[in-house]
Order: C-alpha cells, then structure tokens, then sequence
C-alpha cells in the first residue's frame, strides 16, 4: 500500500508543488458537510494530489478524480439502486461513477466499487483503494499526455512480448499491477518512462491496443523511440519531441 504511493510520488516528486493538495480545513468541512469520515488513504492522497495538474484535469474520455468539493452521496434523483456510496471519481463521458461503500469507510484499504448510467447496480472495480488510485492516476498521465514529453503507439502488429524485448522491460523494471476483476492496463517505470500499454482484454494477452509513454526526462524518452530492435523499427507513433529527419518525425 505504502510502497504503491511511493510509485506516484517517486515519479512527480522533483516536480511537486505544495498547491497540489487540499488543506486539513478542506477536507474535515467537506467530511463535516457529508456527515462521514473518509478514510485515512483517500484524506493522504487529497492532501497530496487534490489539485495536482498532472492527475485532474476535468476531461471528458477518462477516469478522473473529482475535485474536492464535488464529492457526493448519491440523493434520489442518482440512478444506481444503492445510494450508500461516497463518490469521488467519475468518467464524465460515459457517465460512469466509482465510489466506496457508506459501510466500508472504515477500512483502511477499502474496496471500490463501479456503476454506469444504464445499469443500476454497482460492481467491484478494484480490491483495493491504494492500488486504484495509483493506478488510474498514471493511466491518466500517459494516455492524456501529461508530462512534458510523451508518445503514443496505436494498434498495430506488435504484441506486448514485442514491446518488452524492444524496451528490455524485464525483473529490474517497476510493475504496477491493477487489483482489478479485469485488469485492462500493464503499467511500468522504466529509466523515469511511464510505460502504459492497453490490453484487448481478450483470451490473447500479448494482444495491445496501444502503448503510451510519458515522462519529464526528454533524453530516455529519445533513447526509447530510437531503439533499434530485431524486428525493426518500433510501429508508428506520434510524439512532442522536436519533429525533424529522423524516422517516425523524431530527430536521430
């Protein structure tokens, strides 16, 4: 749990700004207002990333953390059945909400759980609060771009065995895994890369469906995109480095 949080801390540290989190005062008036306490995780990572650009940003096609001031209890206009969650995170554009059980607070790692707008149920979306917190913050840093210098792989013929020999993502890399009913995502650090690739989430699992890069070290991004390999030159993809003669617009 500890250590998950080390990951995201690790990776914007040299970049943290004390305008990231939410105060003390903050959070109890919010707590005070809903009538409940959250739990020690949820007020640690708000203290820390409540406001941190790199994680929200208010987009519509991702998963995204609400702000603060937006977390709710459903009342009875909400659609899911339930009504006994504290919601804090949310897809805007496929109207998709992630909250905690009324009940579970008290946990110290508690599970979260998912509904969407046409179905009035709620389903485990991931065993731990740590874990999907961590996770869905890189995931938003890669796909959105977030860091200084990214790239972004679409489907193609390579498969994830291809991605990891290219790259050497091995034993010594840093591998988050989703404690997730369906994981969807493989996450690593590699050399200050953030490295996430998509799953097809079929009976394949070398099958992706596109990969991500992002990082604030321009020269181990180059070094990635430039990698000569057995099977050639990596697939197509689009970048923010400096377009110039090199392959796939990046300067040799």
């Amino acid at each position: 749990m500890k250590e998950t949080f080390e990951l995201l801390e690790n990776l914007l540290s040299a970049h943290y700004d004390e305008g990231f989190g939410n105060s003390e005062k903050e959070i109890a008036e919010k707590e005070a207002g809903l009538g409940i306490e959250f739990p020690e995780l949820l007020r640690g990572y708000y203290k820390k990333y409540g406001r941190c650009n790199y994680i929200a940003q208010d987009c519509n096609n991702q998963y995204e953390p609400l702000l603060l001031q937006d977390f709710f209890i459903p009342g009875e206009d909400f659609f899911a059945d339930d009504k006994d969650y504290l919601v804090f995170y949310q897809c805007k554009e496929s109207v998709i909400y992630c909250g905690i059980k009324l009940s579970d607070l008290w946990i110290e790692d508690p599970p979260i759980y998912i509904c969407v707008w046409d179905n009035p149920g709620w389903y485990l979306e991931n065993s731990s609060l740590s874990n999907f917190l961590v996770c869905k913050a890189l995931i938003q840093i890669a796909l959105d771009g977030r860091l200084p210098y990214w790239a972004f792989f679409g489907e193609s013929m390579w498969k994830l065995s291809d991605y990891c020999k290219a790259w050497q993502i091995s034993d010594d890399c840093i591998e988050i895994e989703e404690t997730t009913p369906t994981p969807a995502w493989k996450i690593f650090i590699k050399d200050d890369v953030l490295i996430v690739l998509e799953s097809a989430l079929d009976e394949n699992e070398d099958y992706i469906l596109g990969v991500s890069l992002a990082s604030f070290d321009k020269a181990s991004v180059k070094k990635m995109l430039l990698i000569n390999t057995q099977a050639g030159e990596l697939p197509h993809y689009q970048t923010n480095l400096l377009a110039g003669a090199g392959r796939n617009g990046i300067y040799e």
